[in-house]
């Protein structure tokens, strides 16, 4: 199930981050412009184009790569001072050099989302979507950190279950979505790690939402960062079992049984479509271990 999008869709690229990338930055270290005399009308859309894709590209690489070492860290290979036991050791499952092979392949797929993301943030940038930035309009706070989130997760949600779906279909799961398949047992480092046209299709509901419902900037920013998040911990194999929640769980249930749990954050469309599968019980998740014929089996 893909995800990244969203991770570019960290996209941060709206809200005038570009024009402050280029006043305090691309004007002042390579052109010798002062911040004073900024004038982004003499900008062309090649550099608009360029100063975004630059400014999502760093920071989805800080993003990546602080949190997903971080998670992975606490919760596969942190030990416990007493005993020296490994604090998730029935996670650490993985095959050999795989996480070297899942940061590859996303530093490759990151380089070309970020690219393929810029137009929709140039379009932010142009006033072109529905963003807005006084909390008076759209009904005050309870719309804009509230409602307008709801029906984010509720639109995404239901556009990426059909979209991951037909990722799934024999003429585009071979080109796009197999290399992500490739990681069985996923780590935090296979969150990002797929083809870029796969995590591009997955990520487009979250910018075409704001072309359709108005969305407060800051709720949006939130909401884009909490996706990033998400990308991660269903990755990570660790779970809470909450009600009507698609958790690291189910996820884990995607990559291992193939044909279930396309859901990005709910179960209903799994379970509406008939591709829902219960993760809690079957081994680990119902707390019988894993045993090593399996072990071995999916590494």
């Amino acid at each position: 199930m893909l995800e990244v999008p969203t991770i570019i869709g960290l996209g941060l690229g709206f809200d005038g981050s570009a024009n402050w990338v280029n006043k305090f930055i691309v004007d002042p270290y390579l052109f010798g412009i002062k911040s004073e005399d900024f004038n982004p009308e003499t900008h062309g859309l090649l550099r608009k184009f360029l100063v975004i894709w630059g400014f999502l590209l760093v920071m989805t690489y800080l993003f990546y790569f602080t949190f997903c070492p971080l998670t992975y860290y606490f919760l596969f290979k942190r030990k416990d001072k007493k005993t020296g036991e490994n604090k998730a050791n029935w996670f650490q499952r993985e095959g050999k050099d795989q996480v070297k092979n899942e940061i590859k392949t996303s530093l490759w797929s990151i380089a070309v989302m970020t690219a393929m993301t810029a137009p929709f943030e140039l379009l932010v940038e142009s006033g072109k979507t529905k963003i807005y930035w006084d909390l008076n309009e759209h009904g005050g706070k309870l719309y804009a950190f509230v409602i307008a989130p709801i029906m984010f997760v509720a639109f995404s949600d239901t556009c990426i279950y059909w979209i991951h779906r037909g990722l799934h279909h024999k003429k585009l799961y071979k080109p796009l979505h197999k290399l992500h398949h490739r990681y069985k047992e996923t780590t935090p480092f296979s969150a990002y790690a797929f083809h870029p046209i796969d995590g591009w299709l997955q990520g487009c509901p979250y910018h075409i939402f704001v072309f359709l419902f108005p969305m407060h900037h800051v709720a949006y920013f939130i909401s884009l960062a909490c996706v990033g998040m998400w990308t991660i911990n269903i990755h990570d194999r660790v779970t809470w079992n909450l009600p009507f929640v698609n958790g690291a769980a189910h996820h884990t249930v995607h990559h291992t049984g193939f044909n279930y749990n396309y859901g990005q954050y709910l179960v209903f469309w799994d379970k509406l479509g008939g591709s829902y599968r219960d993760p809690f019980v079957t081994a680990p998740y119902n707390g019988t271990p894993l045993d090593k014929e399996k072990r071995f089996k999916t590494s």
